[in-house]
This record gives C-alpha cells, sequence and structure tokens, in this order.
C-alpha cells in the first residue's frame, strides 16, 4: 500500500515539475521600449509597427512592449536606464546619446547643416550611420538595432520669419537641453532658452520664448501651430535617431530570433524613412490650413548660417572626424 501511494506521489510530483519546465520553455522573451514621442507621431508609429513584426515573426517568443510618451522618464533617464540594462531599448538622438554615453563622436551625425533635405539624411542612415556607429559604441554595453529619422528640424517663430541670419540675432530660442543644439543656435546670434519638450508649448506661449524649434511632424505633434505664426525652412539640422538596445538583452535572445529581430529592425527603418516625407507633407499642410505663414530661405542665406557654424566642425574634426565629415557632406552634391 505504502509502495503504491509513494509512486502515485513521485509521479504527481514528476508532472508537477515537468509541467512547470514546460511553462518555463514557453514563457515568451519580453522586451521594453521607451520613447518621448505621443502616439501619432513617426517616432511612435514606427516602434508599433516593428512590435507587431517581431510578435508575428517569432510566433509569440518575444513580446515588445511600448512605453511612450516619456511613460520611464525622460529621454536622458532612458538612455540611462538603456545603459545599465533596466530598459531594453530606447530611441534618441544621436547628438544626446553622445552625452548619456560619454562618446561625443556620436554628435558628428547631427552637425548643423549637414543634410540639406530628407532623402539626404535617408542616405546617411542607409549608408553611413550602419557603419560608423557600431565602432564608436563597442565596449559602452549597448547595440545599434536600428535608425530612424526624425526629420529635418526648423524653427517656428512667434513675431517675424527667419529670411536671413541677421533675423536670428538676439531671437530667445527655445531648444532642447542637448549641447549641439545650444551651440548651433548661440552662434546663429540667439540666445537659447532650454527646457524639456513637454514644457515648449507653455515657454511659447507665455512669451519666455520667442521661438522654438523641431522637426514639423513634432511640432503639429504638440499642437504648436496654435501658439507660432512663422515657420521658416532654415533646415538648420537633420535629428537621427538611432534605437540603442542593451547589449545584454540582445544577448539574452537566442540566435535564431536574434535574427528575426535583426530583420525586422532593417524593415521597420526602412518603412519609417520612406514615410517620413509623408508625415512632415501633412504636418506642413495643417500648419498652412491653422495660418502659419511658411518660408523658405535662399541658399546663400543657409550658407551663411553654415559658416557661421564653422567652430562647432572644427570641434569634431579635431576629433579626427575630418574624412567622415566629408563623407556626409558630399552626400549633399
Amino acid at each position: 500500500m505504502r509502495r503504491n501511494l509513494f509512486c502515485v506521489v513521485l509521479c504527481l510530483i514528476l508532472l508537477f515539475a515537468c509541467g512547470n519546465l514546460a511553462g518555463a520553455a514557453e514563457k515568451p522573451i519580453s522586451l521594453n521600449f521607451g520613447h518621448i514621442q505621443n502616439p501619432g507621431h513617426s517616432l511612435a508609429i514606427a516602434p508599433e509597427e516593428f512590435k507587431a513584426m517581431v510578435e508575428e515573426r517569432t510566433h509569440g517568443k518575444i513580446v515588445v512592449n511600448i512605453f511612450p510618451s516619456s511613460q520611464l522618464g525622460t529621454a536622458r533617464e532612458m538612455m540611462e536606464q538603456v545603459s545599465m540594462g533596466t530598459l531594453d531599448m530606447t530611441c534618441c538622438d544621436t547628438a544626446d546619446w553622445a552625452s548619456a554615453l560619454s562618446i561625443p563622436q556620436l554628435a558628428v551625425f547631427n552637425l548643423p547643416f549637414l543634410t540639406k533635405n530628407l532623402a539626404t539624411q535617408a542616405t546617411l542612415i542607409r549608408t553611413i550611420v550602419p557603419t560608423e556607429v557600431p565602432s564608436m559604441i563597442e565596449g559602452a554595453g549597448v547595440r545599434l538595432l536600428m535608425t530612424y529619422s526624425n526629420g529635418i528640424r526648423q524653427p517656428l517663430l512667434k513675431h517675424h520669419p527667419i529670411n536671413s541670419l541677421d533675423d536670428i540675432k538676439g531671437l530667445k530660442m527655445r531648444t532642447a537641453e542637448t549641447a549641439m543644439y545650444v551651440d548651433l543656435w548661440n552662434a546663429l546670434g540667439a540666445s537659447t532658452v532650454t527646457s524639456a519638450w513637454s514644457e515648449a508649448y507653455t515657454l511659447l506661449r507665455q512669451g519666455v520664448a520667442d521661438a522654438l524649434e523641431a522637426d514639423v511632424t513634432g511640432l503639429v505633434n504638440q499642437n504648436m501651430q496654435e501658439v507660432g505664426k512663422y515657420l521658416s525652412k532654415i533646415g538648420h539640422l537633420g535629428a537621427i535617431y538611432c534605437v540603442f538596445i542593451n547589449e545584454g538583452a540582445w544577448n539574452s535572445i537566442p540566435e535564431d530570433l536574434r535574427k528575426i529581430v535583426q530583420e525586422c529592425a532593417l524593415e521597420s527603418q526602412e518603412k519609417q524613412l520612406l514615410g517620413r516625407q509623408a508625415s512632415d507633407d501633412a504636418a506642413e499642410r495643417t500648419m498652412r490650413e491653422a495660418g502659419v505663414v511658411v518660408n523658405d530661405i535662399s541658399p546663400e542665406e543657409r550658407n551663411r548660417m553654415k559658416d557661421a557654424c564653422k567652430a562647432i566642425y572644427e570641434k569634431y574634426e579635431k576629433m579626427g572626424l575630418s574624412e567622415l565629415i566629408d563623407r556626409m557632406l558630399a552626400l549633399n552634391s
């Protein structure tokens, strides 16, 4: 009787253990992706599409959890979390990554007046970023997964447009707390007001700043057309946003699934690049319909502005990046 009871108990234990092992084996790998953009923005749509692709093609073996709208902290805080491994992925400007990872060379991809349009920027993202960034971040504990375009940044002004370099002198420009952005506007003669993006609308409405700057899609995503009257398309900076994944998180993914994730990342990148122009065109139409006056500037004035930023270029040339800078500028021809 005891022997039979023992056998029954042993079988139950084995069945329970096997069930737990099977459950553990079936548990999906969870990747958390945080970012600052609000739903509807190009950089919020792309991660959602990436999530859908990964989950479908891995048959649910990998689940990507998206946390938009700064739910997990500021851009700087999320970059630090990815570096430490408490967050798996985030998407940020290379100039911000340069500061967060203490790798100043990364900011070279966001030099002022580096790319003249979205097509040039897309070529830069497809050809130069994937060959140069991995070596720059080696040993930093993160890995380049994909790169998105956050458009070409433009100023939105409250009182008058920018038609020449002289129109910028003394302008109170709200910009991000990013060294490259601050240096750019100081070089052009503006006085900078730095803040989190969430505070930008209020600063312009209350007159703390005369102007602010961002990609056109981002401006409309935050309803900035309600407080700004003039959009001057000087194209001062092409914002390149790299998605970095924590190295430990990447290494925890089985090799066969890693290949799928990488394929999905490249497809997501390409789809986002192809759709970026349509996004910005739609945003510009929204601005015009809201009564915002949109103007371009002459190539001569744009060259004057670029020349005013010469000291910024020299800073990166002294880092041994002259050849890389020349290659990026050559894409404009």
